[in-house]
Parts: structure tokens; sequence; C-alpha cells
């Protein structure tokens, strides 16, 4: 084994769900904490899906160390519970045997009680999903008779903030109104001793109760020598109520109590934490919904013709299902049998049903909308186009681009600025204007302290990129990473593949142009080989080949009743021909430029070849013995959409560039048809990365758009590559955005989706530097009182989220047409 085999075993990447994060400084204290354990390698921390992506050497670390360090530091690992009534638990070794088996990744704890049949699982809902561990459990043997969720730990958090929330408004009501005695006299204490005492007992209460979260997180980012919202909202409230406690007693001095300042703050920002958790809940909502897309059972028919209805977790490959019409295809399938209109708008944005046929492949969680077919079930579980969809756009959520990055970092030092102008501002009104009076220099440096808002910062870019990526996801574009969205937005120029990319990737032969009989080519003994044509020939010498060439011309001549046998020595020459030999016969078919490789001369063909060429055939020469036996002319007409999809770009600045190993008069002629005029023709496999290379070497940003298989090294040499998948393959490693179908109108999507979101970012950006640009310069003069300053916090967070959620109902234009 070697030592690279070691390093990729003992290498391990996995997701954590984090709870008790509150903006950009706990992200940074989080991710320097993690760090910092030796064997960790890489992490990165999520603020509005509060989840940390590792990686980490498995021979010098564990979880559980890494675990320790985020509890250390304050925070928590979040595990969902699940309780689950089983059938077919036996006996006590038997529930023993599937705790033993249920240790897998994701599944912290699993307890089975022999007794109820009973098992309780506590299990990580980064790594794995409800359906996952259904799936492993009937796997197993076991019947799932009932199952009961418990609360998610984002539900439990929120009924915690409800609860501070409720208890935060009882008692700073009274306060407020104790507060202002001129204005509430009919109160029967106001403006007395009683009163203000009444206040420090109420105003306790919130500060240590309602406000506990905000010392206990202040407590531990101090620990670390950092500082966070938290930090600043303490020091503000505490300042405020420390303040108003010494001028209460032992007598009251009305001129100096400011309880109302600081309750009102911490009521209004827990109101604000929790309407901020509800909102960031819906961003990620379409993802969920997609994974609810799959129905609970299906009905299977059986061998004997008798259909059944089962849990769609028991369902394996090749089973044959019964989907009626108004059902959803339970899993990714097949269509064996009928024909109907099925309709896939919920994963690839395409609002037209789509007619399916038998052989054509299905989506599980799509509707069928017509007639009854039956389908044989292909992929199930983790290995299914919605599993893989959510996976990718959730592994891609955890990835951070470098605007991301830029603004943690800013957000970092921004509460010890905060707290610099804080300090600032007091000794500037003690000394220059309030000329000694404490009172009136304190409010104004609370004022400053609580309204400025490291969490709109925190929250500005996360949040528009899971929205962001959610759309892109339900439109049947998958992007990467929040990377990928902030470099398409930069593109300037797109590099098209033409075959099976710009053009159906399925040429047909039009003209087989006989030039020599096969006879004159042939010695005489050889008499009895004069009847096979050039076709016949050209299929026998390309039938061990997988490029589209030769597969139609392979299908051609089997369309004809030809038969097509095996060649006894087969060599294909990447991106040019082939060499075969048949009954002793030396075969040689490929391109012109093969031809004059192989010193072939083909001047008896030329003009053919030209004539083919103007016409936008491919013109491929087959040759017996050295000498040209004939010319197949091909058609690989262009794409439906694609003529469109170039417009567009050109009309929103980005040059539209076409390569192609097809001879320079074709790729003109194709590009001409859907509208390019810059073309790359005579372009090997392997020289599509030097074209990608040239282009940026101008200085342009450059997306390629091809398969993700022939054209990978390009794709990854591109600022941007954009692998067009086709049905349910999605799984292409080369591409940093996959189009899940194959319409190169999507392309469109993507370059629209990105542009939306990075602009959605900036717009946060914008609108979270303003406040606190704007905001803090009109606390800092007295004319913001802390209480209101509370509020405009509360709502900077709850504002930015809202703005990324706005997204959602947003549909890119070419979807609307």
């Amino acid at each position: 084994m070697t030592a690279i085999t070691r390093q990729e075993e003992q290498a391990k990447r996995t997701v954590l769900k984090i709870g008790g994060m509150h903006c950009a400084g706990c992200v940074n204290s989080i991710q320097n904490a993690v760090s910092e354990v030796r064997g960790v390698s890489k992490v990165e921390v999520n603020l509005a899906t509060e989840k940390a992506t590792l990686e980490f050497d498995q021979s010098k670390v564990g979880l559980d160390d890494i675990e320790k360090a985020i509890k250390e530091i304050g925070y928590k690992v979040v595990y969902e519970k699940l309780t689950l009534k089983l059938g077919g638990v036996s006996d006590s070794t038997d529930a023993q045997r599937l705790e033993q088996r249920l240790q897998v990744d994701g599944i912290k704890s699993a307890s089975v009680n022999y007794g109820s049949s009973q098992i309780n699982i506590e299990y990580n809902s980064a790594l794995l999903s409800l359906a996952d561990i259904r799936k492993k459990i009937t796997e197993l043997g076991y019947e799932i008779l009932s199952e009961d969720l418990g609360v998610s730990a984002q539900d439990i958090e929120s009924r915690k903030l409800k609860r501070l929330f409720i208890v935060g408004v009882i008692f700073t009501v009274p306060v407020m109104l104790f507060s202002y005695p001129e204005v509430f006299r009919f109160l029967p204490i106001a403006g007395t001793s009683v009163a203000a005492y009444a206040m420090f007992v109420l105003a306790s209460v919130v500060q240590f109760v309602t406000g506990s979260r905000f010392y206990t997180g202040a407590f531990r980012i101090a620990r670390m020598r950092s500082a966070n919202m938290d930090t600043l909202v303490v020091l503000g409230t505490t300042t405020a109520y420390v303040f108003s406690a010494f001028n209460t007693f032992p007598v009251p001095n009305w001129h100096g109590i400011y309880y109302d300042a600081a309750a009102v703050v911490i009521t209004f920002i827990i109101l604000g934490k929790w309407m901020e958790l509800k909102t960031k809940g819906k961003t990620s909502s379409i993802i969920r919904k997609m994974l609810e897309l799959q129905p609970k059972t299906a009905m299977i028919r059986k061998e004997d013709g008798k259909e059944a209805e089962i849990s769609v977790e028991l369902i394996q490959p090749g089973d044959i299902l019964v989907v009626r019409p108004g059902e959803k295809i339970p899993v990714d399938s097949s269509v064996v049998l009928g024909t109907s209109a099925v309709d896939e708008s919920m994963v690839t944005g395409e609002s037209v049903p789509v007619t399916k046929k038998a052989g054509d492949g299905a989506i599980g969680g799509t509707i069928n909308r017509e007639g009854m077919i039956l389908v044989k079930a292909t992929k199930v579980g983790s290995d299914s186009f919605l599993s893989q969809v959510v996976k990718l756009v959730e592994e891609a959520m955890g990835k951070k681009p470098a605007m991301q990055k830029l603004v943690d970092k800013v957000a970092g030092y921004f509460a010890y600025a905060v707290m610099i102008v804080a300090l600032s501002t007091f000794i500037v009104w003690y000394f220059a204007v309030a000329h000694g009076v404490t009172a009136a220099a304190i409010i104004p440096a609370v004022a400053v302290l609580v309204v400025a808002c490291p969490c709109a910062l925190g929250l500005a870019t996360p949040t528009a990129i899971m929205v962001g990526m959610s759309k892109g996801a339900s439109n049947g574009v998958i992007f990467r990473g929040g990377e990928a969205m902030e470099l398409l937005n930069k593109i300037s120029v797109a590099v098209f593949d033409k075959t099976g990319t710009l053009t159906q990737g399925k040429p047909q032969v039009t003209d087989v142009i006989e030039i020599k009989e096969l006879a004159t080519i042939l010695h005489a003994n050889s008499s009895n080989k004069n009847g096979i044509s050039t076709l016949a020939l050209a299929a026998i010498a390309e039938k061990g080949s997988e490029h589209p060439l030769a597969k139609a011309i392979v299908s051609h001549a089997q369309d004809r009743g030809m038969k097509v046998e095996d060649p006894s020595y087969f060599e294909a020459i990447p991106g040019l021909g082939v060499i075969s030999t048949y009954n002793d016969l030396n075969l040689k078919v490929g391109s012109p430029a093969f031809m004059h490789d192989q010193k072939i001369d083909i001047s008896s063909s030329d003009q053919i070849i030209a004539r083919l060429q103007e016409e936008g055939k491919t013109a491929v020469i087959v040759s017996v013995g050295g000498a040209v036996l004939g010319v197949i002319g091909l058609l690989d007409t262009p794409k439906q959409g694609a003529r469109e999809a170039v417009s567009i770009l050109k009309s929103i600045g980005i040059e539209p560039v076409m390569l192609t190993g097809d001879n320079q008069k074709t790729a003109r002629k194709v590009a001409q048809m859907v509208g390019i005029e810059r073309v790359f023709a005579d372009i090997l496999p392997s020289g599509k990365v030097d074209v990608v290379k040239k282009i940026q070497s101008e200085g342009k940003k450059v997306a390629m758009i091809g398969d993700g298989i022939n054209d990978a090294p390009a794709l990854t040499a591109a600022d941007v590559g954009i692998a067009v998948g086709s049905g349910t393959d999605i799984a292409i490693e080369a591409g940093k955005v996959i189009l899940v179908r194959d319409d190169i109108r999507d392309v469109v999507t993507a370059i629209e989706i990105a542009k939306k979101t990075v602009g959605k970012i900036k717009q946060n950006l914008t609108y979270a530097f303003m406040y606190n640009v704007i905001l803090i310069p009109v606390a800092a003069v007295g004319l913001l009182y802390p209480a209101l300053a509370g509020v405009a916090m509360a709502a900077s967070s709850v504002s930015v989220t809202m703005s990324s959620l706005a997204m959602k109902r947003w549909t890119p234009k070419r979807k609307n047409n």
C-alpha cells in the first residue's frame, strides 16, 4: 500500500451541526479553536447553516477530541433524537446485535430496549437523513412499526428564545411605565422610591434571566481573548444597569436611572434572535422540500403479477413498480412499459411535463400526470438523484467564497472597533459636551455599543448563498460552492465544446460516397471480398470505437441490415481515427488530417470532402491498403435552444466561443447556425486546455461548458467548469457547476442565478455596512436612545435575512419565457 493511499484512508471529512453561534465572531472563534487541534487540516464554519465542515487525520485525532475542543470554548455539537418502534427484535442478543450494527458514521448512539422493542437514536442530521436510518434498519431485517421524531434542535432553541422573550416583555413593560412618572402619573407609586426599587428588581430579572445567554456568550468569547456581539450587548446593557443601580440606592436619583434602556435592549435583541432563527430556517426550506418529494410507500409488482404496497426504503434496484396517474415515481427508475407525461418541475424548474416512454429514465419524486406506467428501480437511497442533489448542495454550503472569508475577517475586528468608538464617545461627552455629568456621557456610549451589529455582516453572505443554491437546485443547476457563484458572476467568455454540448452529439450518416471499387484495390486472389461495401468496411473498422462518429457509422450499417463483424485488430487514435485489420484487409478510417499523418493520398476525394464541409458535415475517409475507398458524410445538428442561449449570452456581454476537433469549414458552418463568431477548430482533446489558457492569457474570465467526461481537463482549467449532465447522472466531478438537464439554455439560467445571488450578497453587505456607518455616528452624537438602538440592532439582522429570503420569490428570466 502506498503512502498516498494510507493518507487517503486516514483522512476523514465530516460535517457537524454547532449550537450556540450568534455572529461572525463565533464563526472565527470556532474556526480558530478547531484549527489548533492536532490532526485537523481544514475547518470551515457557516453561520447561516450553523454547520462546521471538517477534514482531519484519523490517526492523529478522533471526532470526540474535536467535539471536546468545541465544548471547551462554550459551544456544543448538536445531535437530533429519534425513537422507533421495531418489529422483529426477538431477544436481548438480537437487540445488542442491532446496536452494534448501527455504530456507523453519523449515529452517535443507538440504544435498543428489548422489552418494549424500541430503539432510541442520537444522530448527526448533517451526515445522515431519516431515510438513511430507516433504510439501514430495514436492511438489517427489522420492521419499523412507528416513529417519534422528537423535537429538533432548532425547535428547542426557538422555544427557548420565545420563553425568554415572553419573560422579558412581562418584566420590561412595568420598567418602562415606572421610568416615565411624568407621563404615567396615574400609577399608584409612580415617581416614588418604591417604584425605583421595584424597577431594580424587575430589571435584574431581565438583565440576568432573559439576558443570561449574552453573558454566557461574552464569557466564553472572552476566554479566547476575543469579542463578538454578546460582548457589545453585555458591555452596553451592564453599564446602563450598574449605573442605574448605583443611582437607586440608598436614595433614588431619578436623573441617573436608565433601567428601561438595558431592559428594552435585551428584550428586543432576544426578539430579533428569535425572528432571525425563524427566517434562517426558511432559507434552506427548498432543500428540505426536495427531500420530502419522495413518497413514503410504493406499489410493487411481484413475479406472479400481484401488486403489494411496500415502504419506499424496502425497494431494491431491479424491482418493478406500478405508478398510476397523479402518483409520484417512488425512486429513480427506467420506464419498462407504458407512455406518460411526467412533471419534473420540482427538480428541473421546467413547467412543461416531459414525455416518458419505454427505455427513458425517470427521477424519483417527480409526478406521473397521465397514463399508468411500469418502471424498474435503478437507484435507491443515497444513490438517488434527490439524495445526490441534497448532498452536493449541503456540501457546497459548507464552502466559503472569497467574499465571505473577507467579511468574516473584517467582522472579527468589528467588536474591538466598536468598543474603541464607544469609549471615545464617553470621553468626548464627559469632558467636552456634558462637562463632567456621567449620566449624560453614558447614554450615547451605551447606544453605540448596542446599535452596532456584527450579526448583519455575518449573515449577509451565507443566507444569500443558501437561497441561491436552493434556487439553483430547484431549477436544475447545482453549484459546488459559493466560490462557483462568485466566479460565474465575473465571466466574460463562455467556451462551448461542439459535439454533445452545442450539437446533439448523435451525428447521422447523410452520405456514403464510393470513390473506388474494392476490386480495383485488391489483388485478383481476393475476389471473394469484392462484395463488401465502403459502409460495411467502415462499420467493421469502427466497431470497437466509443467516438460518436464511429457509433453513428456502425448504427447506420446495422439499420441497413449489414452484419458488422469484429475486426481481428483494432487501434484507436484519439480525436483522429482508427486502424483495423479484417480478413487480411488493412483498414484506416478517420479524418483528412489522420490520412495525411498516415501518408495516404486523398487528393481523389478533395472535392467531395470540400463539398461535405461546406454543407456543415463531417467527412470520414475510408481507406484500404493505403488507397481511398470512399468518403462518409455525417451531420450533427445543433441542439434545440443552442442559438437562443448564445444570443442571450451576447446580450449580457458574454462572448461565446466554440472549440471542436472538427475541421475549420464544418466548425464554421455549425458556429454560423448557432450564432458564434469565434471558433477554434481541429483541436484534439488534449489541446482544449491550451485554448482555455490562451483565452485566459488575454485577461478574460472563462467558463468552459462540456459534458464533464472528455472535457474534464478543460473544465478544470477554466475559471468555472460547467458540466452538462443528463437525466439522473449528476455525479460529475470536473465541473464547479452541474446542469442536471441536457439543455444548453440552462447555462443562461446558471449565470442568472449566480448574478442574482452575488448581487443580493453585495446588497446585503452594503446595507449592513451602511447601517453601522450611519447609526453608530447617530448614536455617538446622542440622537439615538439605547432602547431604540436595541430595536434597530435586532431589526438589522432580521432584515438582512428577509432580504435574502425574498430571492425565493424570484424566477430566472429564461424560465419565465
